[in-house]
């Protein structure tokens, strides 16, 4: 890593959560690849969707989904 990403990755560690979520958000959408992530995330969601309209899968509530989500992201940070 670069001294200059390394200056700006520390002192970005520095921002709060919220602040260091859009900076990398922000990131993102200026990659040249964004358009390509974006496309495959549009294909997903509407094959999702598909599926949950023909009945193949079952949704759950949504404070189950984020009360999974949450709790596979803390076994992952041990």
């Amino acid at each position: 890593m670069s001294a200059t990403v390394d200056s700006v990755l520390q002192e970005a560690l520095q921002l709060p959560e919220e602040s260091r979520l859009e900076l990398v958000e922000q990131l993102i959408i200026c990659s040249s690849s964004y358009a390509a992530i974006e496309r495959e995330q549009v294909t997903v969601a509407e094959a999702r969707l598909e599926e949950m309209q023909s009945g193949k899968v079952k949704g759950i509530p949504l404070e189950q989904a984020l009360r999974e989500v949450r709790e596979k992201t803390i076994r992952r940070r041990r």
